[in-house]
């Protein structure tokens, strides 16, 4: 009886990771990431930034 109720929590814990990894994949890179707010990537400064306009508009 024990072994149905590991297999079952393993099973629920891997369907739910498959789930959390889908949606947070459907966001896009910066936002699905744990560390958006603390990423220097992620600022608006940076030239690495995941938004989607350039930062310097140089004409």
């Amino acid at each position: 009886m024990i072994n149905v109720v590991i297999v079952a929590l393993i099973f629920g814990y891997s369907g739910w990771t498959i789930y959390r990894h889908v949606q947070k994949g459907k966001q896009g890179a910066c936002a699905g990431c744990d560390k958006g707010k603390s990423c220097s990537a992620a600022s608006m400064d940076s030239p690495l930034s995941c938004c989607s306009t350039p930062v310097n508009n140089k004409k």
